[in-house]
């Protein structure tokens, strides 16, 4: 006859100072990842300081009739101002 085959085999309960260091470290990771990714990523400007830049629309000419003489109507311009109106 073949010897009987356990179905479960023993196993030493785990140190609790191990499972408490292993917890401990994953969270750990956890965070610092969580950290990262919103220390390097990227961020809305939403209310900053940062300029913005406007450009009106191009300046449109004028010809007199009968002089030849063609004369700026208005001028092009381009400004920059605080996105925090101030």
């Amino acid at each position: 006859m073949s010897p009987s085959r356990r179905t479960t085999t023993y196993r030493p309960r785990r140190d609790r100072r191990e499972v408490t260091i292993a917890v401990l470290v994953g969270a750990g990771i956890l965070i610092f990842t969580a950290l990262m990714v919103w220390v390097l990523g990227p961020h809305d400007s939403g209310s900053s300081n940062s300029p913005t830049t406007t450009t009106a629309p191009a300046a449109t000419t004028t010809t007199a009739p009968g002089s030849g003489v063609t004369t700026p109507s208005t001028a092009a311009a381009t400004t920059t101002t605080p996105a925090g109106g101030g």
